[in-house]
């Protein structure tokens, strides 16, 4: 699909400049490829990412339940993707959405040249289009799309409020905009537990690959709650934990009709889950990488919370606006 009715500055083919670029498209006379704080993971280690984190059976039951909140009679003709990365939302929404045109955006030309990659080995693949564009520079035209989505793209820009107004400006009145984002509050609770985690651990248990990581894990939780002027924004790849207060406040600002936040994991044993993960994808270790008892910190914790207080504290949340029909 061409994609230039949906944006206000014309766009190019980058195959024109590089063609291992070709079929990505960008805004005329952009620099492609480069935005403050992005990092080299989502550019010249582009591959690495990919092989770390593409999982569209995840974004699948992910995006699934947020589709049931809205209701499934949902039948968008044109989807935009903010941050599609090299894909892991836009094949889930592909197959949700057989008959719709799905315009796939990013600031990584390298990202998109991996998802160009499978498109091409589609019998449909002419109706997808790529965009190499900053998620917050983006000028989209008014009424051009029925459904947007950002699958965990938010926490990583400078300016997450102008990526919500733009998606606000393109979507056709009533449409959605669907984003899944890590809040503050249940990473505040899983915070405090590494911390005493750490401060039970013998010297020689502080200097294992788990503790380290733990250690790691505190220090980037604090980062991350600083001031948003801190220039260190600049320099780390995941920048933000959010509240339901803030996206209530910028949804009243910028005239949102509707919005839903719920807990995208409530499941009892939460706080284990979350640090088995992190183990998994932060240093590519074994849940064996920490000893038994810190285990059992982790599993008190989760006791000691209700059912109703897992929705509250949420480590992941999935954020559902609606535009005024």
């Amino acid at each position: 699909m061409d994609p230039s009715p949906l944006f206000q500055d014309p766009l190019v083919d980058l195959g024109d400049e590089d063609e291992r670029l070709r079929g990505i498209h960008a805004l005329r006379g952009s620099a492609f490829g480069a935005a403050a704080g992005v990092t080299s993971q989502f550019l010249e280690d582009a591959g690495q990412y990919h092989q770390r984190y593409f999982d569209t059976s995840y974004w699948s039951w992910v995006i699934g339940r947020a589709l049931e909140r809205i209701g499934d009679g949902v039948k968008p003709r044109t989807i935009l993707d903010i941050g599609s990365g090299s894909g892991n939302s836009v094949f889930p929404m592909a197959e949700r959405f057989p008959d719709a045109q799905i315009v796939a955006t990013d600031v990584s030309p390298q990202l998109l040249s991996i998802l160009r990659d499978f498109l091409r080995s589609r019998a449909d693949a002419q109706r997808f289009a790529l965009v190499c564009v900053d998620a917050t520079q983006a000028r989209y035209r008014e009424n051009v799309a029925d459904l947007a989505i950002g699958a965990a793209i938010l926490h990583h820009l400078l300016e997450p409020e102008r990526v919500l107004a733009a998606c606000h400006t393109a979507l056709a009145p009533g449409g959605w905009a669907l984003f899944f984002e890590p809040f503050q509050a249940g990473n505040l609770l899983l915070t405090v537990t590494y911390q005493r985690i750490l401060d039970h651990a013998t010297i020689v248990e502080s200097e294992s690959a788990g503790m380290r990581l733990l250690d790691r894990m505190v220090r980037d939780y604090f980062m991350r709650v600083r001031p948003r002027g801190d220039p260190v924004f600049e320099t780390i790849d995941d920048k933000w934990m959010f509240t339901r207060a803030y996206f209530d406040r910028v949804a009243r600002e910028q005239g949102w009709g509707e919005v839903i936040t719920y807990a995208l994991h409530a499941a009892p044993n939460g706080l284990r889950n979350q640090a088995e993960v992190h183990l998994r994808l932060g240093a590519g270790l074994p849940a064996e990488a920490l000893p038994a008892w810190a285990w059992s910190m982790l599993d008190e914790t989760d006791a000691g919370m209700s059912d109703d207080l897992r929705l509250e504290l949420a480590q992941e949340a999935a954020v559902l606006l609606r535009k005024p029909g």
